[in-house]
C-alpha cells in the first residue's frame, strides 16, 4: 500500500511514507513552523519513493492534542491531498501512536506531551487499549494518576518531567515498577501510519471527517475569556 502519515501537532514534524513495502521517515524540529516545512517534506519523500501524490492510497493525519496552529496545518494539508486525489483519510491521536510501540507491556503505558501553562497531555493505556480519557493536567495531577498504578511505563517528549516528579517526592510512593522510555520522542509517524492502516482495515473511513483533538482552550480564548 502507498500510504502517507502526517504529524504537525507538536514542535516536531513527523512524516512517514510507505511505498512498495518500504517506509521512508522524516522527523525534524520545525519549531511550530510547519507551514514552511510540511509540503517540502512530503515532496521529498514522494520523490525519493518515485511516486506521485495521486498514487497514494491512504492519508493518515495526527489530530492532536498539541499546538492549535500545527494541528490545523497538518489536517488542512491531509484533507487537501484526500480531496484532490480521492484518497481515504484517517485521523489518529498522537498519544495513541506514542503508546502503540509498548502495547505488549504488562503494566500501563502513559505517553506524556508538554502543553502550555504548565500542563501536560497524557492518557493511560493497558493491553494496547486506551483506558482513560485524553487528559490535560498539571504535573501534580498527572503524577497522582500515575501514582495510582502499580506498574507504569512513561513515554513521550515530556515523560522525564513526570518521572522526576515521582522519584523526587519522598512523601508519596512511586509505582512499584516505574519505567522511563528515554527516547523522549514527541512524534511517532511510523506508529501513526500503522494505526491508520489498522483503522482502515477494520472499520473503513469514518463517515464524519476527522476533527482536531483539542483538550484546552487556545491562548486567544484564555486571554479573552479567562480559564
Amino acid at each position: 500500500m502507498n500510504a502517507l502519515a502526517i504529524d504537525t501537532a507538536t514542535e516536531s514534524l513527523g512524516l512517514c511514507l510507505e511505498s512498495r513495502g518500504q517506509r521512508r521517515v522524516l522527523v525534524r524540529e520545525a519549531g511550530l513552523q510547519h507551514s514552511e516545512a510540511l509540503l517540502p517534506g512530503v515532496a521529498t519523500l514522494l520523490e525519493d519513493a518515485g511516486i506521485s501524490a495521486a498514487e497514494l492510497e491512504l492519508v493518515v493525519c495526527c489530530l492532536g492534542p498539541g499546538s492549535f496552529t500545527g494541528i490545523r496545518i497538518g489536517l488542512a494539508t491531509a484533507k487537501g491531498l484526500s480531496f484532490a486525489h480521492g484518497l481515504p483519510l484517517v485521523g489518529i491521536a498522537n498519544l495513541d501512536a506514542l503508546a502503540f510501540r509498548f502495547r505488549e507491556y504488562s503494566g500501563v503505558v502513559v505517553p506524556v506531551l508538554a502543553a502550555l501553562r504548565r500542563h501536560y497531555y497524557a492518557a493511560v493505556y493497558q493491553n494496547g487499549l486506551k483506558s482513560s480519557e485524553y487528559l490535560a493536567l498539571t504535573l501534580e495531577e498527572l503524577a497522582a494518576v500515575v501514582r495510582s498504578q502499580p506498574k507504569v511505563l512513561l513515554t513521550g517528549g515530556a515523560a522525564t518531567q513526570v518521572y522526576d516528579a515521582l522519584r523526587g517526592d519522598e512523601g508519596h510512593p512511586a509505582p512499584r515498577e516505574l519505567v522511563l522510555d528515554r527516547g523522549l520522542i514527541s512524534t511517532d509517524p511510523i506508529a501513526l501510519l500503522e494505526l491508520g492502516k489498522l483503522q482502515l482495515a477494520s472499520g473503513g473511513v469514518p463517515a464524519v471527517e476527522p476533527q482536531p483533538l483539542y483538550l484546552r482552550k487556545s491562548d486567544a480564548e484564555i486571554n479573552r475569556y479567562g480559564g
